[in-house]
């Protein structure tokens, strides 16, 4: 048994606790049979209450059980830290240090932790947590495929996106950066919970980030503080996701502003299928992470198919300095969310009375909602001027040329002062699927519209023309 100081107290914190006395516990509760290669594992003092499932998973430092809570009948995770691992020191300050850093994350998308302790007889330490049900964010999209970046799917990957931001801002407001930001630290269940994980390399700030940041600051047991091993040059976290500053070592220079650099290079990795740095061995990663040489999401396989507001989002966060990336997570969440939203209550234009909004024969790469003021609606013939209609409020113009990607057949002025929301291309094609079996339709739709419309304009042209002979018929003479 170890003899340092930390041992010694945790020893004391961890005692059994007899929460229920002899005559209260019933001897069915102590009867189930668990396998013997269960039992080798699991602290027999934790098999008083729990029937061991099996192993679901195992790490570097851990393995995760599966077990069910006899007393309030539900199934948790079991963390034990491994037996080779107990007698370094080093090694079980790590495993403390994480369930004290998690366990003050209160927040519905961090894993909770319900107990931490230490089997009196082995000295095995050992977590009591939240069984998480579902898939890794990595196996999500693995399944997914090319089909991640069809409409329905691409918001639902989104989604999980923006409640991993409201757990990083969360642990941010509490002075804690991740630096393992990662789509396999990322659980997803099936009925929508999303749970980042893996705490264990996270680094504590002296002082909270964020917006609003007067959340109350986590810490860890005085002997803790220095549980990992930071000194310059020493890599933490996983260098397929990690800024510059982390992976060259400089551990001084971490802010929250590395966990947005993660963040961006899950969602590149959402767009694109793969992580920012595409280099098949470790030390090519390291040179490519050094210097943040991250191909554009457009220019990558199948990267037409990537709406550029989404891509332009993902590479601020990856800007190679922290000082170009989001400023919080915060600012990185609201510019989604706009994106999501179409971004129609920020992108406006005004237009003074007499000037042209749109030019008959250009390009349709805009549409426009008219929020105050009056236009006009004509086209020229010849350096004549034919009105077609008025429009005023709420009245949306522009929209055929872009649903069927044709030149505008008309132009429009504006009367007097006016106001219109701008509606872009990108913007319908991601908010109505105009690449999905719906596009379709909406865009045979509009290209019936604009058919009928030109048999119209013709009509209407050729009795304007008749009209115009009337003069020169022999019967008015």
């Amino acid at each position: 048994m170890m003899k340092s100081a930390l041992l010694r107290r945790v020893k004391g914190l961890f005692q059994p606790e007899k929460s229920l006395s002899p005559d209260e516990t019933s001897e069915t509760i102590h009867t189930t049979t668990v396998a013997p290669e269960s039992s080798t594992t699991i602290p027999a003092q934790v098999l008083e209450r729990y029937d061991d499932s099996g192993e679901v998973g195992r790490g570097g430092m851990a393995r995760v059980h599966r077990v069910f809570d006899r007393t309030l009948l539900r199934e948790v995770a079991l963390k034990i830290l491994r037996p080779e691992f107990a007698g370094k020191e080093r090694l079980v300050q790590r495993f403390i240090r994480e369930a004290q850093i998690t366990a003050q994350l209160d927040h519905p998308n961090i894993v909770p932790i319900h107990e931490l302790g230490q089997d009196p007889e082995t000295g095995a330490f050992y977590e009591n947590l939240k069984l998480v049900r579902g898939e890794t964010l990595t196996e999500a999209l693995k399944n997914a495929g090319s089909e991640r970046l069809n409409s329905e799917n691409l918001v639902e990957f989104l989604q999980i996106f923006l409640k991993v931001c409201d757990a990083v801002a969360f642990a941010h407001n509490r002075g804690v950066i991740h630096r393992d930001l990662k789509p396999s630290n990322i659980m997803v269940g099936e009925f929508g919970q999303v749970y980042v994980m893996d705490w264990g390399v996270a680094r504590l700030l002296d002082a909270p980030t964020g917006e609003g940041a007067q959340g109350q600051r986590v810490c860890v047991a005085e002997e803790l503080e220095n549980a990992l091993s930071e000194e310059p040059g020493n890599i933490i976290g996983t260098p397929r996701y990690m800024p510059p500053e982390q992976v060259r070592g400089q551990h001084d220079q971490i802010d929250q502003r590395a966990d947005i650099f993660a963040l961006g290079a899950i969602l590149y990795h959402i767009l694109t299928g793969r992580p920012p740095y595409a280099a098949k061995s470790y030390y090519k990663t390291l040179l490519e992470a050094q210097s943040a040489q991250i191909i554009p999401p457009e220019q990558t396989s199948g990267g037409s198919r990537i709406p550029s507001g989404l891509a332009a989002i993902a590479m601020q966060a990856l800007a190679p300095q922290p000082q170009d990336r989001y400023e919080s997570v915060s600012d990185l969440k609201r510019d989604l969310e706009r994106f999501l939203r179409g971004s129609w209550d920020q992108v406006t234009k005004t237009f003074a009375a007499g000037m042209r909004i749109i030019t008959e024969g250009e390009e349709g790469l805009d549409a426009y909602i008219i929020v105050s003021g009056r236009c006009l609606v004509f086209t020229e013939e010849d350096g004549r001027r034919r009105i077609l209609r008025e429009m005023g409020p709420g009245e949306v113009f522009a929209e055929t040329a872009l649903f069927s990607s044709t030149p505008r057949t008309a132009s429009v002025e504006a009367i007097d002062e006016v106001t219109v929301k701008v509606v872009s291309r990108e913007t319908l094609t991601h908010g109505l699927g105009l690449n999905s079996w719906m596009g379709v339709f909406v865009k045979a739709l509009a290209d019936r519209f604009r058919d009928v419309d030109e048999k119209l304009r013709k009509a209407q042209t050729d009795l304007d023309g008749e009209a115009g002979a009337e003069p020169d018929d022999p019967a008015a003479d």
